[in-house]
Formats: structure tokens, sequence, C-alpha cells
């Protein structure tokens, strides 16, 4: 009984900590929406911010197909999350 309460513990440490980096994410993309609204930049700039949105996006969406495995699926397949996000991230940092 005590491992439920544990992955239940660190399945909420791992959602608030994507929902952080999910919050961060979507603040520099505003910034860059607001950038682009305003007309700061040339084409060329408007451009690279343009690809870096879509990359941020596609980052969002892993993330939150993620979240939603990890509140749908069996206990059992935790681990085996936690281990691919840490890998994930260690990859990406």
């Amino acid at each position: 009984m005590e491992w439920v309460a544990i992955s239940i513990v660190v399945g909420i440490g791992i959602v608030l900590y994507a929902t952080v980096q999910i919050v961060k994410m979507g603040i520099a993309h505003e910034d860059k929406r607001l950038a682009l609204k305003a007309g700061v930049g040339d084409a060329g700039r408007i451009e690279q911010i343009l690809a870096a949105n879509q990359a941020e996006m596609a980052k969002l969406r892993e993330r939150v197909q993620v979240l939603e495995r990890l509140a749908t699926d069996d206990d059992r397949k935790l681990a085996g999350d936690i281990e691919r996000l840490r890998a994930a991230d260690t990859m990406r940092g």
C-alpha cells in the first residue's frame, strides 16, 4: 500500500514539474507573439520566431500527451514513464 502512495506523490510531482515547464513555454510563446503583433524585427527574424514557436508547440503537445497518458494509464506503467521523462529532460537540458 505504501508504494501506491509513493507512486501518487511522484506522479503529482511530475505533473507539477511539467505544468511549470508548460507555463514557462507559454509565457515565452506569448512574448514572441506580442513582438510579432507589434511588428518588431525584420522578415528573417519573424521567420525565426515562427519556427521557434512551432518547436515550442510541438514540445507542449508532447508533454500534454505524456501527462494524459500518466493520468489514464495503470500505476505499473508509471515508473517507465518517469524514467523516459528523466531521460528526455537530460537530453534536452
